[in-house]
């Protein structure tokens, strides 16, 4: 049974799910970050094929950095289900937790490789080193991934500058992909040490075109056939959601609980536009 909320009139009640009055399989605008929905845009690519290289050739740390919705928690988990797929690599899945301190940041790492920790911070670095060296040894490639990496503290970016000096003459010993909202960048810069170690990956609003696509992408990977939204809709989706992926998605499945109410499949401008204006966005 689903409860919903039509534009300007009272809760209705429905016996059926959206999976059902739609005829798909789920639901194809969670605004989880689910890797299967992530739609490979162009900006997408080319930041999934930089962090690619990069890790696979051991050239450099990252930092992504993009507005609140642009992608990044999506695209990191798809980097990390990526990477764990092969036996050469061992990762370390971070959301930058609630701690301020480079000690109890080094800990949630070590935790998260596997490497015991110690009392002294020193003696957990130099577990840490010894880790490294034998996964060098044995041709395996430790990556870290923190997400929210915008929270980290002056201590916590501190700490990731002194693991980037693990390495050989020739090799990175641990590569790093930190992803965060666009005060992340202005952090990292303000720290030059690390910037000039770091390669910067920025991310915006997808381009109309990208966005549409991506609204038929999810309807096809949830089993839908005919798209609820024509083109003059995905437009007006574009305008109120900036080309966000998040807002257009939190959008379009709104749309489709409005749809449902008011017992048809598929969304007009017009229409678009006051469920938007129910969700407080603007063009």
């Amino acid at each position: 049974m689903l409860l919903t909320r039509t534009s300007n009139y009272s809760y209705t009640v429905f016996h059926m799910s959206l999976e059902e009055y739609f005829g798909i399989n789920e639901s194809p605008f969670r605004i989880s970050p689910d890797p299967r929905f992530l739609y490979y845009s162009s900006q997408v690519k080319e930041a999934i094929e930089k962090c690619r290289y990069m890790t696979e050739h051991r050239v450099g740390p990252l930092y992504l950095y993009g507005p609140i919705g642009s992608g990044k928690t999506t695209l990191l988990k798809q980097l990390a289900s990526m990477f764990k797929t092969g036996e050469r690599y061992m990762v370390a899945h971070l959301i930058s937790p609630n701690i301020k301190t480079s000690n109890a940041f080094l800990r949630v790492i070590l935790d998260e490789f596997g490497v015991k920790t110690e009392r002294a911070y020193a003696q957990s670095l130099r577990n840490f080193e010894t880790f490294l060296v034998e996964a060098y040894k044995a041709d395996r490639q430790p990556l870290l991934l923190v997400d929210e990496a915008q929270n980290m503290s002056r201590d916590m970016l501190r700490l990731v500058h002194y693991l980037l000096n693990f390495e050989t003459t020739t090799t990175k010993l641990l590569q790093v992909v930190v992803a965060g909202q666009q005060e992340l960048a202005g952090r990292i810069l303000r720290f030059p040490e690390l910037a000039s170690r770091m390669f910067p990956i920025a991310l915006s609003g997808m381009s109309p075109s990208d966005l549409t696509a991506m609204i038929e992408y999810r309807w096809m990977v949830a089993g839908g056939k005919d798209m609820p939204f024509d083109q003059a809709a995905c437009d007006v989706i574009f305008a109120y959601s900036k080309g966000l992926p998040r807002d257009a998605v939190k959008l379009c499945d709104e749309c489709l609980r409005y749809m449902m109410a008011k017992r048809t499949h598929q969304m007009t401008p017009l229409a678009v536009e006051g469920v938007a204006a129910g969700l407080n966005l603007t063009a």
